[in-house]
């Protein structure tokens, strides 16, 4: 009897080794078409999630994006992040299992890896449970799959899966523990040898000496052409720059920062740029609706908003505020991110770098 698209899930979730080795025969298409159809559904879930739901304790890398995008443009990324990474895991997964005696080939392994993601799709967007589920939920059937369908021992099975799963954890863990470790001056913004910040090549990045005492963090980087956000593209934006202000050593995600873009755009292009984000914050609807506020008087154009409810990682809900403004053909957006966040700083750090442009 061929498995239909929910028989698969819950045959994944309670009969995990006799759905394998039902499956074990089955092409490498159906098993795609299973997983593509779970990573929409997934996808769909988790934006509808963070756009109606945005006080639910939902990861900071979700909160983030959902303010930096529009739902349908967040449906489409998180849609092709869901695809592609468990693929290339799938890869890196059948690596180790060779090395531990699988050669049933890369088939097999892929078909493990895509139906091993079922558990994690099917809770991860469900606020709390999701982020108590996490990757971890894919291990079990991860493993069963690779013994059942590479017919090898349970040793060689978890040998296979821990590997492929922990070491990478282990690397990226070292990686954090030396960033945290660093003292202050290693993570911010690169120095001469006299101590002097480097900026990209900007005129209308802020420096050192015109920022507010307060800010004790500051990093500035241009944005690769490639990174440059969609709607940015689509209006010719010619170069991008990051910048990060923070009060305090960073310790996500209770830290509070603000982020700085400054994009230069074609003559004219700028002030379409500032429309185009006026028209997203319109369009919010509650309970993440965004309420205008009255704008600082500088630039050629200014917009203002606060938008309630943004959820952090440690389940606590925040307010963001943003100013975005034009001045000719130069474009800058500030937003806050984080508790508590500091409206007035976030105001000073616009006029100074308002105050910058001829």
């Amino acid at each position: 009897m061929p498995y239909s698209f929910t028989r698969k899930i819950t045959g994944i979730f309670f009969r995990t080794t006799d759905t394998f080795r039902e499956l074990e025969e089955e092409h490498l298409a159906p098993a795609l078409f299973h997983f593509l159809k779970l990573t929409a559904l997934f996808s769909l879930l988790m934006t509808a999630t963070l756009y109606t739901l945005p006080g639910m304790p939902i990861a900071t890398r979700w909160s983030l994006a959902a303010q930096a995008l529009r739902p349908q443009d967040f449906f489409v990324v998180l849609l092709v992040a869901t695809v592609m990474m468990p693929l290339a895991i799938g890869v890196w997964l059948h690596i180790w299992v060779y090395i531990f005696g699988g050669r049933r080939g890369i088939g097999q392994t892929l078909k493990a890896a895509m139906y091993s993601y079922t558990p994690f799709y099917i809770i991860a967007w469900i606020p709390i449970l999701g982020l108590l589920g996490g990757a971890a939920s894919t291990l079990y059937p991860q493993y069963v799959g690779i013994r059942e369908l590479h017919h090898v021992s349970t040793k060689r099975a978890a040998g296979a899966v821990c590997a492929a799963a922990f070491l990478p954890v282990v690397a990226v863990f070292g990686i954090i523990t030396l960033l945290l470790a660093a003292p202050a001056s290693m993570v911010t913004a690169p120095t001469s040898g006299n101590g002097t910040l480097v900026l990209p090549d900007s005129p209308y990045l802020l420096e050192r000496s015109e920022l507010p005492g307060n800010i004790i963090i500051y990093t500035a980087n241009e944005i690769e052409s490639g990174l440059i956000m969609r709607r940015a593209k689509d209006y010719g934006c010619l170069k991008e720059y990051s910048m990060m202000y923070a009060t305090e050593k960073p310790s996500p995600p209770t830290t509070r920062n603000i982020r700085h873009f400054v994009m230069i755009f074609p003559p004219g292009n700028a002030a379409k740029m500032v429309q185009a984000d006026e028209n997203y914050y319109r369009g919010l609807v509650p309970p993440r609706n965004a309420e205008e506020l009255p704008a600082p008087d500088i630039g050629d154009r200014c917009i203002s908003y606060r938008t309630p409810g943004t959820g952090s990682g440690s389940g606590e809900a925040y307010e963001s505020y943003c100013i975005i403004f034009t001045k000719g053909d130069v474009y800058e957006r500030f937003f806050t991110y984080g508790p508590s966040p500091d409206y007035e700083l976030l105001k000073d750090l616009a006029e100074r770098a308002a105050a910058k442009i001829p």
